[in-house]
């Protein structure tokens, strides 16, 4: 692939390299019947320690979860180190990148606009999109952009890293640079359209990137604000923020780990990064707390009326192992026991989290782990899910299933790039 600009900073852009291919499955309208989340067994903290011992056996300095329970009084546990030279205890309730659960705000902003009448899901976004940045005539529409159907390519597959041969060397390329989002979406269109818009799933940041911009459209007000005054406001979130292009996190937080491409090699410090190259598809920053609170208020119904929380709810399947499932801005996985769990992933330099709910709000989990490009921490950290909502570690088969599963997640996040695109 030919080198391309974005924001005329001219700086070398590459395709990063899908983990996985699956095969294709048929579109359904959602996970199959799963066991009633008001018989979940208690949650098995035992178990949860081991799988955050085999997150850190992986490749991971430290790696902490947080249980919220209706039922009980929940509890947290950490493992291993928050930084590598201190030598100082991983701290559970310190603050991280949250990569793509960023994308859950985004919906819920986007979701509250259409309840407001201010956005038609199935209108054509470039209606409400500063002129220029989607072609006029362009047929995607919010929902198409929401479920990731829009056929728009990821910019981020440009990103550094495959050509110069080193995804530390690529990282240093554009830790520190300050990007449009307009020059996101525009070097995206230069690729065109990948399919037909909605007949097919394909993870790709640019259509969260293009989401934040609608909203700043149409509220009138920077995405930080919105943020701020629609959601972490009145949840209650204290530690969670959106700084764009500032380069700390704002708060006590875990060093953040880049696994080099040579694992003989020592990790590589990645906190510090403006994550404008990402922007509203996965800069925030949060903790393990505050998400779950977060999904306690979302699935009580004080973000969104009942009308659009159904419709994020609303889920098509996104690999061969039918387990795995996305809405609108929301991940969706049926653990060993039948029980459906929702939420969001988020892989981003240095932080690796899984962030997930029950439906009906009784439990959340936040597991996360200080370093990345290592899919054997990320596939290590999808084996917390079982202990907390099922009450027991997953079988071999359901683990092996589970392990399929993180890896194709891990393509999409890591690449935006779904291994084998989803047709309908």
């Amino acid at each position: 692939m030919s080198p391309r600009p974005i924001g005329g900073k001219r700086r070398s852009l590459v395709a990063a390299a899908a983990l996985a291919a699956l095969a294709s499955v048929v579109f359904t309208s959602g996970p199959a019947s799963a066991a009633p989340t008001g018989t979940l067994a208690a949650p098995d903290y035992a178990g949860l320690r081991q799988a955050l011992q085999n997150v850190v056996a992986a490749g991971s300095p430290g790696a902490f979860a947080t249980v919220s329970d209706r039922g009980g009084p929940g509890g947290t546990v950490g493992v291993g180190t928050g930084d590598t030279a201190a030598q100082t205890p991983v701290d559970p309730q310190g603050q991280f990148r949250i990569g793509s659960i960023t994308k859950n705000f985004v919906a819920v902003l986007v979701l509250q606009l259409a309840a407001q009448q201010q956005v038609d899901l199935d209108a054509p976004a470039a209606g409400y999109l500063p002129s220029g940045v989607l072609p006029a005539d362009s047929p995607i529409t919010v929902r198409q952009l929401l479920n990731h159907t829009s056929g728009l390519y990821d910019y981020s597959n440009d990103l550094p890293g495959i050509l110069v041969g080193d995804t530390v060397t690529g990282y240093q390329q554009f830790r520190y640079a300050t990007y449009a989002p307009a020059d996101l979406v525009a070097d995206a269109l230069t690729h065109g359209s990948q399919f037909t818009p909605g007949s097919q799933y394909q993870y790709s940041n640019t259509n969260f990137v293009v989401l934040g911009m609608l909203v700043e459209q149409v509220t009138g007000k920077p995405f930080a604000q919105d943020l701020q005054e629609r959601i972490l406001g009145p949840v209650g979130m204290p530690h969670t923020r959106f700084i764009v292009p500032r380069t700390d996190l704002g708060g006590p937080h875990a060093t953040g780990y880049l696994t080099q491409d040579d694992r003989s090699k020592p990790l590589f410090d990645a906190t510090a990064q403006t994550a404008s190259w990402i922007w509203t598809a996965g800069a925030a920053i949060s903790s393990s707390a505050d998400l779950n609170k977060y999904w306690r208020a979302l699935t009580a119904g004080k973000l969104l009326p009942p009308a659009q929380l159904a419709q994020m709810e609303s889920m098509v399947p996104v690999d061969s192992t039918g387990a795995s499932f996305y809405g609108l801005g929301m991940r969706a996985y049926t653990l060993s026991c039948g029980t459906q769990v929702y939420g969001h992933d988020g892989i981003v330099q240095g932080y690796q989290t899984y962030s997930y709910t029950t439906k009906d709000g009784s439990r959340q989990l936040t597991v996360s782990a200080n370093a990345s490009n290592n899919g054997d921490v990320f596939a290590a950290e999808r084996t917390a899910l079982d202990p907390v909502f099922c009450g027991s570690a997953p079988t071999p088969s359901a683990a092996r299933l589970a392990s399929a599963d993180s890896a194709h997640i891990a393509a999409e996040e890591t690449t935006g790039v779904s291994p084998e695109p989803l047709r309908r």
